[in-house]
């Protein structure tokens, strides 16, 4: 499991970087299918927060405690993560009759902290191009849609090919496209100032000759965020659906409203 540990507005320091790799390495020992875990510590009055997001197999795991210093807020949270994980496993058992793709992948935390459910839908990772992009946005009948860049080359070995997602969303009358170039991306540079955002200019929509073109605007409109903020964001403003860039996993997602929980387009593990 690859593990980042990251101070908000502050800096960690080894031990306490070592002890929390330590702590969260153990709950590889309840779930093997364990992908990546992202673990911010942050000050919150006179308090010493631990917050974690972890990544399965089709699942996301997350908590956050608080305490005195911050090795108990790492204790208090992996406890809890512990409990998330083991409940997930019974539950996962007791539901292994069901069919393949007849659910999303859960965000685990969410519900029992807010009570309402945060489901993940992960998207194909099979490349496209943004006119392929926008036609199944339009056949899906929905005013957003996240999808893996297609690209002429891209060397396989290069991690930043995975990161190649771009998320288009309806603003109002126009529709919108975000992307982060192949080069930022490469040079793992992910400042807001690296989002590129066009509007679409839809001229001929057929399928046989589409001419769709694609004006670059001066900004993006689109916020970097934890899933976390994205989830409170959209509670506050009221809308339907939100994309934006998810600082802890570094891909762009969408949330959206599903009744009264929430859904998060997001790539596939």
């Amino acid at each position: 499991m690859n593990i980042t540990i990251t101070g908000r507005h502050l800096t960690v320091t080894e031990t306490l970087q070592e002890y929390a790799e330590r702590k969260i390495e153990k709950l590889e020992q309840y779930f093997q299918q364990l992908i990546d875990a992202h673990v911010i510590l942050y000050l919150e009055k006179l308090d010493r927060g631990a917050e974690v997001v972890i990544n399965g197999d089709g699942i996301q795991f997350h908590g956050r405690e608080k305490a005195e210093t911050f090795f108990s807020a790492i204790d208090l949270l992996v406890d809890k993560m512990e409990k998330q994980i083991v409940k997930y496993k019974e539950k996962h058992q007791m539901h292994k009759g069901i069919r393949s793709g007849e659910a999303a992948g859960m965000v685990m935390g969410y519900e029992e902290a807010t009570g309402k459910a945060v489901r993940l839908n992960q998207v194909s990772n099979k490349p496209i191009d943004r006119i392929e992009a926008y036609f199944q946005m339009k056949n899906n009948a929905t005013d957003f849609f996240l999808f893996k860049r297609g690209v002429s080359v891209i060397d396989s070995d290069e991690d930043y090919s995975n990161k190649s997602y771009a998320a288009l969303y309806r603003d109002k009358d126009k529709i919108k496209m975000v992307e982060i170039p192949f080069e930022d991306i490469k040079e793992h540079r992910f400042e807001h100032d690296t989002f590129t955002e066009y509007e679409l200019e839809v001229l001929d929509d057929s399928l046989v000759k589409p001419k769709i073109k694609f004006r670059k605007v001066e900004s993006s409109q689109v916020k970097k965020m934890t899933l976390d903020e994205a989830i409170k964001e959209i509670e506050k403003n009221g809308a339907v659906y939100m994309p934006f860039f998810n600082v802890e996993s570094q891909y762009f997602n969408v949330i959206y409203k599903n009744g009264k929980d929430c859904e998060v387009m997001v790539p596939a593990f």
